[in-house]
């Protein structure tokens, strides 16, 4: 190589070397960059199918080579076409396929419009400037029969279509060059460029290429050489992204368009000039689809920003917001208020009515809460049935509350979703920077505490309070927690007995749920309800409790305690219409009576769904399952609610039965709510019965049951068996002297 670039620059060796380079040393050089690239393909690995195309065609080459040096060059009058002309022009169909096979190898199976159009631009536009320069040339030189011009001509076509396809694939590959490509390609597109040099200088009168084109030639099939021996890269070079992508094409692109316009000048060869107008056409197009990208562009940044659901600002752009907000208020001293809203047992709404209602509940929510807040406020869906609320900077505590009670208020009328009236109630809690945060992360979950503050509390709305920080912290945790223990085996049930009012004897108990922990220790629902309400974790707590509940209920039925058994229900449960069913099932499954069951509802989960509900309900009492109302007297619409309910048993909430002894008021209010029940042919439980003045006060007022500290606390299943044998003793030994008096009596009356 070296010598040939002496000769060929410095003119060192002068014709004589510049022959036997020509003749013998460059048949050499092709053979051995055949061998080496053979050795490529022998060696296995990737792209093996093409270094072997590329090997097949460099051997064919470097024959054609070697024929014509030691024989066809010979003759007087070398025949066109040759076997040569043959072995030579082999060489490009073989290139062809080696460098779509190694360039389609990795690379995406389908790709993007624009690639391909820049892809055509490049090589168009190569192939159009190449052809403007050499083939109108080689056309007028060409002489002899018809085949003779077709081969002459077969050269620059061949070294054109090279060209093209060496730069349209590069278009492809997204223009990355690593070692292996790069010297590739280069190794072909020199090899192109030497071919049109030769048919230039051949085209200008001259017999054999010049010693630059014997460098060109030289130089290309070291390239290729070099390249079969280099190592794999270890990481996949990137595509350049971007404008600059661009670049080329664009460069392409004005070749083209300098060609059309020189035609204007003197004519350019045919095909030079439909090889521009294509390649003008495709850059038309590829211009079209950079305008088509960038409008996508501009819409993907703002459906980013979007949240699809609902079209409010997402979370990533809330939070951009927020951080632009802090940094601006920062100087200035100020104050930035959030708010974080939680809609309250929106999970179990989704699970219930499904997906698509809860979806459609979401849109409705927006435009609800837009309406609530001002013009310069911003509303944002964080995420599931969560919202954020930055409020405009330098307002006070005050105007903040306002704001949080008009959210609130905006949410209480019903919102019809396929054909159903849903009430919502929500949960917001309320931060401020820099009272209670120094930074963005820091103001979120100061407002995401002081939420979860608002939801166990149901106060609607609460502010962020350092004093109670580590509590909710703690409760934050207890979701996961919970998930756990239903998982295991960490759901406990304990009981608490009821009685007959007059007759003080146990009738039932109520289920009430605990959660283990790992350490042993054991949790009150006060807790942890919250937790569960918050995580969707209502729906199979209930479900737990009540297998558990009848499991225990059968053995004591089993061992001749008559008893009926009470458990709470939620939200959740009562809006799936198949719980009747399921509840149906569990008590067949363990041989139980239906009015074994007594299940307590709130009003407060009434009004989720009066309608909805309603009908749940009514399947419960249809099937015979009892139905009490929890907490009566603590709703504004209790009595309506106590005439339209199939329920059989109210229970006066415990608020009204600690006082009554010593309040004349919550006495009256005990007593009409017995009265009334009565007329209305339902059963009264009195709650929270803690000393004998109590029990003695609302039995004299004709209450039935009686639940309370002072009959017993809930107890594990154990310690209540416990208790019912030892009643039932106490009442066989109570029986046992009448049943004598009894017979003495009948013995008696015999004699007489």
């Amino acid at each position: 190589m070296a010598l040939t670039a002496a000769n060929a620059i410095l003119g060192v060796g002068g014709v004589s070397l510049q022959l036997l380079i020509r003749e013998w040393l460059s048949c050499v050089v092709y053979i051995l960059v055949a061998a080496i690239v053979a050795l490529r393909a022998i060696r296995g690995g990737a792209h093996r199918r093409s270094w072997a195309l590329f090997a097949v065609g460099l051997s064919l080459y470097g024959l054609g080579n070697v024929l014509w040096t030691v024989w066809i060059g010979q003759l007087q009058n070398p025949p066109i076409p040759s076997i040569s002309d043959g072995l030579w022009l082999m060489l490009y169909p073989l290139s062809y396929a080696g460098i779509v096979g190694f360039a389609r190898r990795g690379e995406q199976r389908r790709l993007p419009a624009g690639v391909w159009l820049d892809g055509v631009i490049a090589g168009g536009g190569l192939a159009a400037l190449g052809a403007a320069l050499v083939f109108n040339s080689v056309l007028a030189s060409a002489s002899g029969n018809t085949l003779a011009v077709a081969t002459e001509l077969a050269y620059p076509i061949g070294d054109l279509l090279l060209a093209a396809l060496v730069v349209g694939v590069l278009a492809l590959r997204g223009w990355r060059l690593d070692r292996i490509w790069g010297l590739l390609g280069g190794g072909f597109l020199l090899l192109a460029v030497a071919d049109s040099m030769y048919a230039a200088q051949v085209a200008g009168g001259a017999s054999q290429p010049s010693s630059i084109t014997d460098l060109f030639y030289l130089l290309a099939v070291t390239m290729l050489a070099f390249a079969a021996w280099q190592p794999t890269p270890a990481q996949r070079v990137q595509r350049v992204e971007g404008w600059s992508v661009l670049g080329v094409p664009t460069g392409f692109s004005l070749i083209a368009l300098g060609l059309i316009f020189y035609d204007h000048v003197e004519r350019l060869d045919q095909l030079a000039f439909v090889l521009a107008s294509l390649t003008l056409v495709a850059a038309l197009g590829r211009l079209g689809l950079a305008f088509r990208d960038i409008h996508g562009l501009s819409e993907a940044r703002r459906q980013a920003a979007t949240d699809d659901l609902t079209s409010l600002p997402n979370r990533r752009l809330f939070m951009r917001l927020l951080g632009k907000a802090i940094a601006a208020d920062r100087p200035a001293g100020g104050g930035i208020s959030v708010m974080m809203l939680d809609l309250d047992n929106f999970k179990e709404l989704n699970d219930t009515l499904g997906h698509n209602a809860g979806d459609a509940l979401l849109r409705l929510i927006g435009p609800r809460l837009k309406g609530a807040l001002g013009p310069t406020d911003t509303l944002a869906r964080l995420g599931g049935d969560e919202f954020g609320i930055l409020l405009d900077s330098q307002v006070d505590e005050v105007t903040v509350a306002a704001a949080a009670g008009a959210i609130l208020n905006a949410l209480q009328a019903p919102f019809e979703v396929k054909g159903l009236a849903l009430h919502l109630t929500a949960s917001v809690g309320i931060a401020s920077f820099p009272a209670h945060a120094q930074d963005l992360d820091g103001l979120l979950k100061c407002s995401d505490v002081a939420m979860y503050q608002a939801k166990v509390s149901r106060s609607g709305y609460a502010f962020y309070s350092r004093e109670r920080d580590n509590n909710s912290r703690e409760r934050l945790g207890l979701a996961g927690e919970l998930a756990a223990a239903l998982q295991g085996n960490g759901i406990e049930v304990h009981f608490q007995p009821i009685a007959d009012a007059r007759r003080r004897r146990i009738t039932g108990v109520e289920a009430l749920v605990r959660m283990r922990r790992a350490d042993g220790g054991l949790v009150s629902p006060l807790t942890f309800l919250a937790a569960a309400e918050q995580g969707g974790l209502s729906r199979a707590l209930t479900r737990r409790v009540l297998e558990l509940g009848l499991d225990q209920l059968a053995r004591w039925r089993s061992s001749g305690h008559d008893l009926h058994i009470a458990v709470n229900t939620t939200v959740a449960d009562l809006l799936d219409v198949d719980f009747p069913r399921e509840v149906l099932s569990a008590l067949q499954a363990r041989g139980l009576p239906p009015d074994a069951l007594v299940l307590e509802v709130t009003e407060t989960s009434i009004l989720s769904d009066p309608g909805r509900i309603g009908e749940v309900l009514a399947q419960l009492r249809e099937f015979g399952i009892a139905l009490s109302l929890d907490d009566f007297g603590t709703g504004y619409s209790s009595l309506t609610h106590l005439k339209s309910l199939p329920v059989g048993q109210v229970k006066i909430d415990r608020s009204f039965i600690a006082r009554m002894c010593a309040d004349a008021t919550d006495a009256a209010i005990v007593q009409a709510t017995i009265q009334l029940a009565h007329t209305l042919g339902i059963r009264v439980v009195a709650e929270g019965v803690e000393d004998e003045q109590t029990w003695e006060a609302v039995r004299d007022l004709g209450c039935d049951l009686i639940q309370g500290y002072l009959l017993s606390r809930p107890l594990p299943a154990p310690e209540v068996t416990q208790q019912l044998d030892a009643e039932a003793l106490r009442n066989r030994a109570l029986q046992a002297p009448a049943a004598r008096r009894t017979s003495d009596l009948r013995g008696t009356a015999t004699n007489a």
